[in-house]
């Protein structure tokens, strides 16, 4: 997981980080509307995996690998048990609202943003043949930048101070990212970033 590869690669994930943004844009303008746009984003997730199946030959580089695969699924297992006993005891919802909600923390938003940012994206960025480090940094922004236009368009503010006073979640977000990146470096693949990133919406949500 995160090797080193040829330049093209780096040069396919900028193009599609700046695809994301505008697809995130677009999903952005949707909501404010009222009109539902999960389409886009599991479009872009098939996409994702698409890319990598024709380039690849494999799924490796959306971030799963058979390698401590059990250990791995044990641990996520027991994160996502946890956090969702946490959310039915602390919780302000009923157990069917937040059942729903914690399918959509886990499917929606966890598994496809881990396969997006620490998975597709990130291993793609080791392109760039500047360690993995400088990758992860690169990877920390984009994720980062990739949660403004969302924000910015609920709360009807696209001022630089908005960004200012956004920068604490910003920092949450890049620090997360290198966090997970290296959970994964480590663990081989994506399974307990995915859990984290469950445990950390769902719980938040729930409570």
């Amino acid at each position: 997981m995160y090797k080193e590869k040829d330049r093209t690669y780096f040069l396919i994930a900028v193009i599609y980080w700046v695809m994301f943004m505008a697809a995130l844009l677009l999903m952005s303008v949707l909501s404010a509307k009222g009109i539902r746009s999960d389409f886009i984003q599991w479009g872009f997730t098939a996409i994702t995996i698409l890319i990598v199946a024709v380039k690849d030959k494999n799924l490796t580089n959306v971030g799963f690998t058979t390698e401590k695969l059990k250990t791995n699924l044990i641990i996520s297992c027991s994160v996502i048990v946890v956090s969702f006993l946490v959310g039915v005891a602390f919780g302000k919802y009923s157990l069917s609202t937040l059942f729903r909600r914690s399918l959509r923390q886990l499917f929606y938003t966890a598994v496809q943003e881990e396969i997006i940012c620490r998975g597709f994206l990130q291993n793609y960025l080791m392109g760039l043949k500047r360690g993995k480090y400088v990758s992860f940094l690169i990877g920390a922004a984009m994720f980062s930048l990739a949660h403004l236009p969302y924000k910015m368009f609920v709360h009807n503010d696209f001022s630089f101070n908005y960004v200012l006073g956004d920068l604490p979640h910003l920092a949450f977000c890049f620090v997360f990212h290198l966090t997970a990146s290296f959970i994964t470096y480590k663990r081989k693949d994506i399974t307990i970033p995915i859990a984290i990133h469950y445990a950390l919406n769902y719980v938040t949500k729930a409570l």
